[in-house]
């Protein structure tokens, strides 16, 4: 693990809590155990898909992207593939998430009826793919452009999971620079 791990999990803490509403705890949770960046990736998958809730492997994900950005310090794209290793392993089908969410921040010819899904879809699932689309996609490369496009998102969960995933990225310094007012 590189220096900088700390910052970007606290990078990645302060960002999510930013968008925080009661009832997200179990994103929370799991994005808290991304952090433990000592342990297997493997055992932090299956930790997150022996939980009670319905949508145990968007969580398992989450977690995974969250391991994997802050202990590796790599790009969402290799975050993600990390974790559409480990989950592969398992045989869960939650990497077609991954997939579409990949599939519409580089293929033009699909991205409009992809979004056009995870935006109106309710599931868990399809808020995981629009998170970490919103994370891949092209635009103005700092935290806050990433936390302007991440506040237009109408669900909480998106909110969050995106907003972990921007802080772990840009890492604390540059969360704290946004939270300051300008002089």
């Amino acid at each position: 693990m590189d220096k900088y791990a700390l910052e970007r999990a606290r990078g990645c803490m302060t960002a999510a809590g930013l968008f925080f509403k009661p009832g997200a705890e179990d994103i929370s949770q799991v994005i808290e155990l991304g952090l433990r960046t000592e342990e297997d990736p493997a055992d932090i998958y299956e930790s997150c898909t022996k939980r009670t809730t319905a949508d145990k492997s968007v969580l398992a994900m989450t977690s995974l992207i969250i391991f994997f950005l802050v202990r590796d310090g790599v790009t969402v794209k290799k975050a993600c593939m990390s974790a559409w290793k480990i989950a592969d392993k398992f045989n869960d089908p939650i990497i077609q998430s991954i997939s579409n969410a990949l599939m519409a921040a580089e293929k033009p010819k699909v991205r409009g009826k992809l979004v056009a899904g995870f935006l109106s879809s309710q599931k868990l699932q399809d808020k995981l793919s629009l998170a970490i689309y919103l994370n891949l996609i092209k635009m103005e490369d700092t935290f806050r452009a990433h936390m302007q496009e991440l506040s237009k998102q109408p669900d909480n969960e998106t909110r969050i999971m995106g907003a972990a995933f921007a802080g772990a990225v840009y890492g604390l310094k540059e969360v704290s620079a946004a939270g300051k007012p300008a002089v």
